[in-house]
């Protein structure tokens, strides 16, 4: 049998091959699919396909669930139905996994498959506002995650070091120096809407947002936290509005909602106390923890109410207490990362759509914090392991039974250790980074195409290997 990443749900190919011609017959529909199988064959196995008959056919078929694709290989051709633009997509990177250039053509081996993915999230993050990544690199993540089926490549474009988004609405916003301009980002949706990758873009807030309170602290206030005056309130529905409006092929935007230590101070100014005052909270006989957790899930509140105006769904991480789960909009989905400000059984109690992002093992912190490959190829989406020492699950780990209520995983690239041991030489970090990523990739890609093992450890790094050996040849060919 031949093996792939991801494993794939029936797997009947042989390892007999034939040659066919490198034509193929695909739908004016499924262009994109069409140019993704051209492209990376011909960077990968050095095969340049053309339109004709006798090789690849591919064609929709209505009865098929979405991003399910099949395969058939006969000696009469290569066959391939997909439900969508998105199975075509799947099929295509299983094709590439399969190919070998022979006789001017290519070979494959005979057999049928059938595969559909087990999770709905399949994501990998990278943190852009840490440390400058070259936009080049973005379009690397994206032909990475094209390549194992990874479906959204998220993307941490604010925090306290900058700000890296063009701004029409708050011009200083924008990081000087630091800061991709609207045609970049355009291009960069364009050329991830090609391969059938979507892009999660992520504005921190109400922490993380140093960047905020330096250029507009008139607006924002400049104790280390958004202010909720109406004023303030006001410019995040602008800045929240105008990132939905740039990225709008995206269904996901991310808001943020972690780490927001500042928020005791929300309780000490006269401007964020009056604006709960006139929304009729007995603010002043509060208890001050109490108090303070109603003002953060309202400040959420108020920020996924726009992204849902706009038609999308907001997107947060852990950072709210449950005893504020009832104010948080429950089409929300949550990231739950640390065990530390809820849990992961609590928010499923809660009612909200969880993606697994355990710190443990799914953080990469180049280039000295991190988990190997065979750690996350042994995790799986109903487990969590904190790092957080007044997590109650620390020094021991989670197993939730399984629920659709976790839509799946993420690995996480952040960039806090760079600057720490690369001061000199950022770009060389930024790289280390993306080699340790793509030594994970793999691995979480197999966890969140299946719920469950498919095949033997044995066999997944044999497969292994092989995957990265190809997928080096795409990143290179691009250099």
């Amino acid at each position: 049998m031949v093996h792939l990443i991801p494993t794939p749900t029936k797997n009947e190919l042989k390892d007999e091959r034939r040659i066919f011609p490198a034509n193929y017959s695909i739908p004016a529909e499924l262009d994109s699919a069409a140019d993704t199988l051209c492209d990376f064959a011909k960077r990968i196995h050095g095969v340049a396909f053309s339109e004709g008959d006798g090789g690849i056919s591919l064609t929709l078929d209505g009865s098929l669930d979405a991003e399910v694709y099949t395969l058939d290989v006969s000696e009469s051709g290569i066959c391939v139905c997909a439900a969508d633009l998105r199975g075509a997509q799947n099929a295509v990177a299983t094709l590439i996994q399969l190919m070998k250039k022979e006789d001017g053509g290519i070979s494959l081996p005979l057999g049928t498959l059938f595969d559909r993915p087990e999770c709905s999230w399949r994501g990998v993050m990278i943190d852009l506002a840490r440390n400058w990544h070259d936009v080049s690199m973005l379009y690397e993540y994206i032909d990475m995650c094209r390549f194992y089926k990874v479906k959204y490549l998220h993307l941490h474009f604010t925090d306290d070091q900058s700000y890296t988004l063009p701004s029409k609405a708050f011009p200083k916003l924008s990081t000087v120096g630091r800061c991709y301009s609207t045609e970049q980002i355009k291009d960069v949706i364009a050329y991830a809407k090609k391969r059938g990758i979507e892009i999660v873009p992520e504005v921190d807030a109400p922490g993380h947002t140093a960047c905020f309170n330096a250029a507009y602290g008139e607006i924002f206030g400049t104790n280390g936290i958004i202010c909720q005056s109406d004023e303030s309130m006001k410019g995040m529905e602008a800045v929240y509005r105008e990132l939905c409006e740039l990225f709008e092929d995206s269904q996901y935007v991310h808001i943020g909602g972690d780490e927001a230590y500042n928020i005791p101070k929300w309780t000490t100014c006269p401007k964020c106390m009056d604006v709960y005052r006139r929304m009729g909270h007995d603010v002043d006989s509060m208890e001050k923890r109490e108090l303070e957790e109603l003002m953060y899930a309202t400040f959420l509140k108020k920020v996924c109410d726009i992204i849902l105006s706009c038609g999308k769904t907001p997107v947060m991480w852990e950072g709210f207490a449950k005893e504020v789960n009832h104010v948080i909009p429950k089409q929300a989905v949550i990231m739950s990362w640390e065990n530390l400000y809820q849990t992961t059984p609590s928010l499923l109690e809660g009612g909200f759509r969880l993606v697994n992002c355990s710190w443990v093992p799914m953080y990469v912190l180049a280039p000295d914090k991190y988990w190997s490959p065979r750690e996350i190829y042994e995790w799986n989406v109903y487990y969590w392991k904190p790092c957080h020492p007044r997590s109650p699950y620390i020094n021991s780990h989670i197993n939730v039974e399984p629920t659709e209520q976790i839509e799946g995983g993420e690995l996480l690239a952040w960039g806090d250790h760079i600057i720490w041991s690369y001061p000199d030489n950022i770009e060389k970090g930024v790289r280390e980074e993306q080699r340790l990523v793509e030594e994970r990739v793999p691995c979480l890609a197999e966890n969140v195409w299946n719920r469950t093992k498919k095949c033997s450890d044995h066999v997944f790094f044999a497969a292994y290997t092989n995957a990265m050996r190809l997928h080096k040849k795409l990143r290179e060919s691009k250099e």
